[in-house]
């Protein structure tokens, strides 16, 4: 009867363990590690180039058909300027894994200067989950100061 009990007992401990989400917050310490940079590059190399439709396509499928207005103002302010550096501000990483299924998503910001010499901060939300991944937030800050 004891075994029984014992066995049943880690039976509800593991299946609660599994139902479980993991959750780590990771900020500051994690700067050089943003999976979302070589899209970010990407994502501000098409807006340079006004590819709106490609740019479209770096968004996360819960965003289709919702960002075409802010990325159309995003390269109205660019016209045509190109990334010269970018470098990580700040991140913060949310990861999580359970029966629902996994997904992570990363707050990054950034600090771009462009090729004129004009510096802006970039807040981007990159997302990866059961449903794609894509940005899910690129947004351009203006008039921060350092």
């Amino acid at each position: 009867m004891k075994k029984c009990i014992a066995i049943l007992l880690l039976a509800v401990i593991l299946v609660s363990l599994n139902a479980c989400n993991f959750t780590q917050n990771m900020a500051g310490s994690m700067a050089g590690e943003a999976q979302a940079t070589p899209k970010v590059k990407e994502m501000m190399t098409l807006l340079a180039q006004k590819r709106t439709a490609d740019a479209e396509a770096l968004m996360h499928p819960k965003m289709a058909g919702r960002a075409g207005a802010a990325i159309a103002q995003v390269v109205e302010y660019l016209d045509g300027r190109k990334a010269a550096t970018m470098e990580v501000a700040s991140i913060q990483v949310n990861s999580s894994a359970g029966t629902s299924g996994t997904m992570r998503q990363e707050n990054v910001a950034y600090k771009v200067s462009l090729e004129d010499n004009t510096v802006i901060y970039l807040n981007v939300i990159y997302l990866s989950d059961n449903t794609g991944e894509g940005f899910v937030s690129f947004q351009v800050v203006l008039g921060v100061a350092e």
